[in-house]
Order: C-alpha cells, then sequence, then structure tokens
C-alpha cells in the first residue's frame, strides 16, 4: 500500500466506505460507474492499493476510504506471457497453482492463493500450451499436465464454487463481514 495512503488513513481514520461506485471487469479493467478508467495513474494507483478483507470483499484504499469493488468474475484477471502469468490490475507475477474449467469454457486459476479468471483473450493460447491434446470435453479433462516445466493440477468446476471455495464476494454490500 503507498505510503501516503497509510498516512491519510492513520490520520482519518473513520471514514466511511463507498460501495457500488468501483467495479473490476472480465479483463482486468477499472470501471467508475460503469465507465471505463484509463487514466494511467489512476489506474496504476488503484492496483497499488488494491486488497481483500476478511468477509472475501475487494476494495482500494483511495486515502483514508476504502473503496468496494464490484467483481464481474473474480478479484484478478490473468494474462499469459511467454513463460509467466500476470495479473491485472495488480500486475502480479506468481506462479498458477491449479486451473479450473468451466461448463462455460471459462478458465479460473489459483494464483498463489488468489482466484483469478484467465482474460478470454488468452484462451485458446493457454490451451494450445498447456492442453495441446485435451478434446474439450470436461469430461475427459486430464488431472495434471505439465506446463512451464511444472506440474499443473486441472480440474473442472463452475464459478459459484470457486468464489466459494476462496472465499470471493463479487458483490460487496456495507452490511457484509
Amino acid at each position: 500500500m503507498d505510503q501516503q495512503v497509510l498516512a491519510a488513513m492513520a490520520k482519518w481514520p473513520n471514514v466511511p466506505a463507498v460501495f457500488g461506485w468501483l467495479a473490476l471487469d472480465a479483463r482486468g479493467q477499472w470501471r467508475l460507474q460503469g465507465k471505463l478508467l484509463s487514466q494511467a495513474a489512476m489506474t496504476a494507483f488503484f492496483g497499488r492499493n488494491y486488497q481483500a478483507d476478511a468477509a472475501g470483499r475487494w476494495f482500494v484504499q483511495n486515502g483514508p476510504q476504502r473503496v468496494y469493488v464490484a467483481l464481474d468474475a473474480a478479484p484478478l484477471i490473468l494474462r499469459r506471457h511467454p513463460g509467466a502469468w500476470q495479473a491485472a490490475p495488480t500486475g502480479a507475477r506468481a506462479k498458477v497453482n491449479a486451473l479450473f474449467i468451466t461448463p462455460e469454457g471459462e478458465m479460473y486459476a489459483d494464483f498463489s492463493g488468489t482466484l483469478a479468471l484467465l482474460d478470454d483473450r488468452d484462451l485458446a493460447g493457454v490451451q494450445a500450451e498447456c492442453l495441446p491434446d485435451w478434446d474439450g470435453e470436461l469430461a475427459n479433462l486430464p488431472a495434471k499436465r505439465m506446463c512451464d516445466g511444472e506440474v499443473l493440477t486441472l480440474a473442472p468446476a463452475c464459478a459459484a464454487d470457486l468464489r466459494a471455495r476462496f472465499g470471493v464476494c463479487v458483490a460487496p454490500m456495507a452490511d457484509a463481514g
């Protein structure tokens, strides 16, 4: 978290939280009241000051004010780079421990313990790289596969079950937690 944010929190500890203004879409882009945020400094600030509370509600700590984030799918959106995974909106690079494929064809990941959705623009490439001979049928999904020289666990799952398993709240409310 930014030092200026920590200082503001210490100076004004009782600022009410905000709900319903900020969202993260399924491509890892911030939306403020439905409008795409494209100002680089602001999106970078949000990414640096983005985290979850104990109730699984994700938020941006904007100075002394906590701004809760509605999630289209997951708190992190993964992009695949040669030999690496990178999460939006934080820019973090980390290991994927498991991939989960939904009946709708979405691919979620355990990204170092946090639920992440694979960006739809990378689905075909990840399938070609990590599941080159899979026929697309969930019943035929292998349980493990080598990817990046590491064994990757694979499993079918539904998005709602994954959110519950990882403790993710996609629609934060003031009375949660």
